[in-house]
């Protein structure tokens, strides 16, 4: 960390921030850019070179060599270096690319670049997102290469959302036709619970899946395993103890609770409380008016 320098480095064909501010040990952005390579220019990485440049190809064509093995490249793909690999690549002499890139590292740095498929011997992979995401990102930071505190934690928030678009890409590829759940049944279970709490007057299911990252179907079996109901019958359970709250401890007009408990309807309203209760709203109400009203009974 004694180099403090950050350089952007610019030219017709070229962008580059060399960077060298870290905010943290765990992960870390080291270099960014954007590059239209013209034919015959190569490009060699040696293995002691450190960090991990993943490029997002834009357009165009180019070749990858890794270790003695060769790769012919496309837009569309994505592929990366490592540290300890010799790497040399080039553009197509006839359609030569053009590439974003990244490179960091850190102690999470081999972790997250395996998450986004490039575990060991791979190299390249189709980007299952669109390039102009990647490229976004990586334009953000080249059009803010002012060091400032608040740049370089914004920089720290690009990088991960690079990366982030990555795993998310390797996902998309990997996962299609069935789910590899991220963490345990229990963290998805509670953070479901978490949301219908919280949102429960206008959740549906699906949303409670879609928040959390998981598939319906895979929500409801854990759901039914740990919670002992399913998500929709939780879901109308915080419904329904809330109206029961208010229709005990307030005079809204029981049409105002139907809304507020999320039933637009309060006809529906009404009828998914007797079937749950065995009495209809109002007189649920009138009896507990009746309990409350009630004397105590005093010592004989």
């Amino acid at each position: 960390m004694a180099n403090r320098e950050s350089v952007l480095h610019e030219t017709e064909q070229y962008r580059c921030l060399v960077y060298n501010q870290r905010q943290t040990e765990d992960i870390y952005l080291t270099m960014c850019g954007i590059e239209s390579l013209v034919p015959g220019k190569e490009f060699h990485a040696p293995a002691e070179r450190p960090g991990y440049h993943l490029h997002i190809i834009l357009r165009g064509k180019g070749i990858l060599r890794v270790n003695g093995e060769y790769s012919e490249l496309h837009m569309g793909q994505m592929f990366i270096t490592k540290p300890g690999e010799d790497s040399w690549y080039k553009p197509d002499q006839d359609d030569p690319w053009a590439y974003c890139w990244m490179t960091y590292d850190g102690r999470n740095a081999r972790s997250y670049t395996e998450s986004a498929g490039f575990t060991k011997g791979v190299n390249v992979l189709n980007c299952n997102l669109d390039g102009q995401e990647f490229y976004d990102l990586v334009k953000r930071i080249l059009d803010q290469p002012e060091l400032t505190l608040a740049n370089d934690l914004m920089r720290l928030g690009i990088l991960l959302e690079y990366l982030g678009l990555a795993v998310k890409s390797n996902y998309e590829s990997v996962n299609i036709g069935r789910f590899v759940p991220d963490y345990t049944p229990d963290v998805y279970v509670d953070y479901a619970v978490n949301y219908i709490r919280g949102n429960y007057t206008t959740a549906k299911v699906s949303d409670v899946a879609r928040y959390i990252g998981v598939h319906r179907s895979y929500l409801t079996s854990i759901f039914k395993k740990k919670m002992g109901i399913s998500p929709q019958e939780y879901l109308m359970q915080c419904k329904l103890n809330m109206a029961r709250r208010l229709l005990t401890e307030t005079e809204l007009p029981i049409q105002d609770i139907s809304y507020r408990v999320g039933y637009a309807n309060p006809l529906t309203f009404s009828k998914v409380f007797k079937n749950e209760y065995g009495i209809s709203p109002k007189h649920f109400r009138d009896q507990q008016a009746d309990g409350n009203n009630r004397e105590p009974e005093g010592d004989n």
